[in-house]
């Protein structure tokens, strides 16, 4: 096997440079470069780095791991240098002229610590999904799915236990007190769990993306000022002419550790001869398709058939899972609002004068965006985890013990990919393609 070398501190120039070599000439090349032959597993050591000519490369810290207990499972060696584009250069020319060692590729000092056994595919996941997190919430969700392996392997076992029953079943029918509706309990109990872990997935997914909030209303209602508002800036231009917004604005914010993409949109009317405003209405509407939370503002002077109008074409455009927010904006003039059919929607009041009126939909937004994205403690990957509900679903159906064994059998085949059973060099090319380079 080749050694493998890789850049694995970041982008330079920076403070300092880290190098990352593993594999069975981790030892060797540490004693080649620092012309030193003893060196103390563990215990990092000032020493100065030479190039095949003995001419001196950097001074640096280093430090040698022996296997198996590495990252990687192999002999680590790391070498902490200066932070300069030429010195990472040429250390990096050195190691390559040494035989059989080589630049690693994406992901592939992870990827032999999998094949050591010194992770599990959930973790290897977790992992990936970790490195690009960006929010707190990202991070903790990272975490659930290096977790994740553990579930997986609660519900194999989980599944061998009534496979065993109904295998009982099979051979000794009526001479036994077990029955198929038995099975079927512990089969219906795994599905509701399975199910949960989909739509923990599911919300993870959200939060790893962001989540799209739209303001949507008729013109002049106050969209742009509650933009200036959540977002603690003066992000949108503020007027009390009719169609200042002509074109949808986007900011970025956080609520709840989740990302957040914040769109103010042109104010919809029912009819218009100004061609800009129209295209800016048309580009309104394709908004709502995406958005994960539409919040539709009104205001005294709204008539009821506008919002009602505004309210059927949101229901029409949004889709199923999109949460829907009627916010009741200029609070502070305290005058009646139009009457509006708001039945299963929220409703809150602001007024975007003053820090403060926008604290209740502010309260809203962050349990609608909880909603999406809820806390997860383990991830699992959704893919498999559907397709093993899906099996688990026909097998409830089944009123014959043997056909109801084959679709928990191909239910476990896809469990076995979440707790490493099986996983093919496709599936891990896909994944590790992803990783950095250093990693």
């Amino acid at each position: 096997m080749s050694t493998i070398f890789a850049l694995s501190s970041g982008t330079l120039p920076s403070a300092i440079a880290v190098f990352r070599v593993s594999g069975p000439q981790s030892l060797p090349i540490l004693r080649q470069l620092s012309r030193r032959k003893i060196w103390t597993p563990k215990m990092m050591e000032f020493t100065k780095l030479y190039d095949s000519q003995r001419k001196i490369i950097d001074e640096s810290m280093a430090v040698y791991f022996p296997g198996p207990k590495t990252f990687t499972g192999e002999d680590t060696t790391e070498f902490f240098l200066h932070g300069s584009q030429a010195v990472a250069q040429k250390f990096a020319t050195c190691l390559s002229e040494i035989e059989n060692v080589r630049e690693a590729k994406r992901g592939e000092f992870t990827r032999r610590a999998f094949h050591n056994g010194k992770m599990s595919i959930s973790e290897v996941r977790g992992l990936d999904r970790l490195i690009r997190s960006r929010t707190e919430k990202e991070r903790r969700a990272a975490f659930g799915q290096m977790r994740g392996g553990t579930r997986a392997v609660e519900i194999r076992k989980k599944l061998v236990e009534i496979l065993s029953k109904l295998f009982v079943i099979i051979d000794f029918g009526e001479h036994v007190a077990l029955e198929l509706s038995d099975a079927q309990k512990d089969v219906a109990e795994i599905l509701s769990e399975i199910n949960r872990l989909i739509l923990a997935w599911e919300g993870a997914e959200r939060a790893q993306r962001g989540l799209e909030i739209v303001l949507y209303g008729r013109p002049n209602s106050g969209k742009s000022s509650i933009l200036n508002q959540l977002a603690h800036d003066d992000v949108a231009i503020v007027s009390e002419i009719p169609g200042t917004t002509r074109d949808s604005l986007v900011t970025t914010i956080q609520i709840n550790g989740i990302r957040c993409r914040l769109t103010d949109t042109a104010g919809v009317r029912p009819h218009t001869n100004d061609v800009i405003e129209a295209e800016g209405i048309r580009r309104a509407q394709r908004r709502l398709e995406s958005a994960d939370v539409i919040c539709v503002v009104v205001d005294p002077e709204s008539r009821s058939d506008d919002v009602a109008k505004i309210l059927e074409d949101v229901e029409k455009l949004k889709n199923p899972e999109s949460k829907v927010l009627i916010v009741k904006n200029k609070a502070d003039l305290k005058l009646p609002y139009p009457e509006v059919s708001s039945s299963g929607i929220h409703v809150v009041s602001s007024h975007a004068t003053s820090s403060e009126g926008c604290q209740q939909l502010r309260e809203t937004l962050g349990s609608l965006v909880d909603q999406l994205c809820p806390e997860a403690n383990f991830l699992l990957d959704a893919e498999l985890l559907r397709k093993c509900s899906d099996e688990l679903t026909c097998s409830m159906l089944c009123q014959d013990a043997a056909i109801m064994c084959q679709h928990i059998e191909k239910g476990l085949e896809y469990i076995a990919e979440l707790t490493q059973g099986t996983v093919t060099e496709s599936v891990l090319d896909g994944i590790f393609s992803q990783f950095c380079i250093g990693k």
